[in-house]
């Protein structure tokens, strides 16, 4: 007989040792753990740097793509069990919701996946939620599958009454962004655009919840009538597997996983319990530095991955600083960034990524020249549309060698518009004096104080004219149709990336992986190849505080830098690293918009 000795670890003890050590080898994931993911928001596309944030929730929080990644990445390792996410998401853009339930679909292929809520609040939260193996909710929840609906704002008569005047010219009826300030109900035109776009979303969403639950998009529908659904009528419905609470669900994916099945494991305490680990810790156990390539060794192809979030600006934009802070994409840094990877020989193609309403027409047309030239020389780029892709969203895109997009992706909206709000009417019942000097007859054309004139008038006209021209060509020669096809799908009208793809605006429906996967095929690489993935503008502290040298990328200033560091001295070569950094400064927006 074993007398127990004191002083040593018990046989729980030794089991908890060994496991932390095998951990540890595995750079920090457990050995048949469960993925944690809580989706009270959706991951953003890019994050700006705030360092509360950062303080608050230990590191910078997951992106969008890194999320994306990290679940296709799970579904391959074998030291992941299982993959279970509180899904309550507030309203958020449907193409970012398509992007990462398409990877927990594919994750749940191949392992066990369960979504619980208390709540479903939104058609978008239970659509997600919908992909999961499973789906549960507490006794006190429903399913807000209530479907889509639009909803816009019009201050016509308000600034009637204010004594505001808003002068704006568009081309292309369907350019509602006026529309808030120029009109005071839906016109014909936004009505059937709006309308088109919501049928266009449900169809997708209907058809997606009835693969996934077993059910005909006939019977979503009639499930949608009446929702919010509750409880009992969500499970007779289909909807829902189980009600139940957090911990009943955790012992759930616990039991489909492989853990402990006796009635009433405690997920959180039993002993044999599988280890959970958050998504986000996994996503970062990846080395975010490639290892150094081994000499003799042909290294991994690489795609370079430029991402454009925000408002086109003009100038440098900025990403967000603060949580108060706007993000803006300067047209000088993406076409920086473009004209770096363009210039880098270990880049074999590029991924535009976007995701912007538009804005500066100037910074627009900035960016899309630096795609043709990078094509020119000789690298693939494809465009890959997230959130929205619109006005200058699109612009950017249209010279790609392919343009990939959800399914609910907002692009389109292929027009112009420019104007401003007079003020005069109201400074005079505010009883505020206004005056002012020109040396031209143009000089104060933009003032609030006074209407154009009819020359001033005239010539707006006449440069929205040809902007518009501008635009509908160049997707014309972009997209290889007819300026007349062009202008029957452009007139400033949106279009989901299901609807762009049927009228040629799109080529392929998917979210940044399958660009990449694209851009793999362009550039003569096997699809199934893995790729390094380097992603511009940097938006570290470092990039944001310590401005580039000059306007020259880094890769083509490389042999001189090798020059320095082996004929001179280490300095040069600091400072041609140095030449990798990316600046940002003060915003500056054009007149015309799209």
């Amino acid at each position: 007989m074993f007398a127990f000795l004191p002083g040593l670890p018990g046989t729980d003890d030794l089991k908890t040792l060994v496991r932390r050590v095998d951990t540890a080898r595995h750079n920090g994931v457990p050995d048949g753990c469960v993925l944690e993911l809580d989706l009270l928001s959706m991951p953003p596309e890019t994050i700006g740097f705030d360092p509360l944030a950062i303080v608050a929730g230990g590191g910078r929080p997951l992106v969008l793509r890194q999320a994306v990644a990290a679940i296709h990445r799970a579904a391959e390792d074998d030291r992941v069990a299982g993959l279970i996410a509180r899904v309550q998401l507030p309203p958020t853009a449907p193409g970012p919701v398509q992007e990462l339930r398409d990877a927990i679909a594919a994750f749940g292929a191949v392992k066990p996946t369960l979504a619980w809520a208390e709540t479903y609040p939104g058609t978008l939260s239970y659509y997600l939620a919908s992909a999961f193996r499973e789906v549960w909710m507490q006794p006190s929840g429903t399913v807000g599958l209530v479907g889509f609906a639009t909803n816009a704002m019009f201050l016509r008569d308000a600034l009637d009454k204010a004594g505001i005047e808003a002068q704006f010219v568009a081309r292309g009826e369907y350019k509602s962004a006026a529309n808030l300030f120029t009109e005071d109900s839906y016109t014909d035109a936004q009505r059937e655009a709006d309308g088109r776009m919501i049928e266009s979303l449900q169809s997708q969403v209907w058809q997606a919840i009835a693969e996934s639950r077993n059910l005909t998009p006939e019977a979503v529908n009639a499930l949608a009538d009446t929702a919010p659904v509750l409880r009992d009528a969500a499970v007779t419905g289909g909807l829902v597997d189980r009600i139940g609470f957090r911990d009943e669900a955790y012992a759930r994916i616990g039991e489909l996983s492989g853990g402990p099945t006796e009635p009433g494991a405690d997920a959180d305490s039993h002993p044999d319990a599988l280890p959970r680990l958050y998504l986000s810790r996994y996503a970062r156990t990846t080395p975010k530095v490639p290892t150094p390539p081994i000499p003799g060794r042909k290294p991994k192809p690489t795609v370079a991955v430029v991402t454009l979030h925000g408002p086109i600006v003009s100038g440098r934009g900025g990403p967000q600083v603060l949580p108060l802070g706007n993000s803006s994409a300067g047209g000088d840094t993406i076409a920086a960034a473009l004209r770096e990877a363009a210039a880098d020989d270990d880049v074999s193609a590029i991924v535009l990524r976007v995701d912007s309403p538009g804005g500066s027409v100037s910074g627009s047309e900035t960016i899309w020249r630096e795609v043709l030239r990078a094509r020119e020389r000789g690298k693939p780029v494809v465009a890959s549309m997230g959130a929205v892709a619109a006005s200058g969203g699109y612009y950017v895109s249209m010279a790609a060698d392919e343009i990939v997009a959800n399914a609910a992706t907002i692009t389109g909206s292929i027009g112009v518009i420019t104007g401003k709000l007079v003020s005069r009417e109201l400074k005079d019942k505010l009883g505020v004096g206004s005056d002012s000097l020109r040396t031209n007859p143009n000089a104060d054309a933009w003032s609030s104080n006074a209407p154009f004139t009819d020359e001033q008038h005239a010539q707006i006209e006449a440069e929205t004219d040809l902007i518009y021209t501008d635009f509908i060509e160049r997707v014309a020669h972009g997209r290889k149709l007819a300026v007349e096809r062009v202008d029957e799908v452009a007139r400033g009208r949106v279009w989901t990336g299901a609807d762009a793809r049927d009228r040629g605006l799109v080529d392929e429906l998917g979210g940044l992986r399958a660009a990449i996967t694209r851009a793999k095929v362009l550039a003569g690489v096997d699809p199934d190849t893995k790729v390094r993935v380097l992603h511009y503008p940097g938006s570290s502290w470092l990039d944001m505080l310590r401005p580039k040298a000059s306007s020259q990328p880094a890769a083509a200033s490389l042999p001189q830098a090798l020059g320095a560091l082996l004929g001179q001295s280490v300095v040069g070569a600091v400072q041609g690293i140095e030449q990798s950094m990316t600046g940002t400064s003060a915003l500056w927006t054009g007149t015309h918009r799209f």
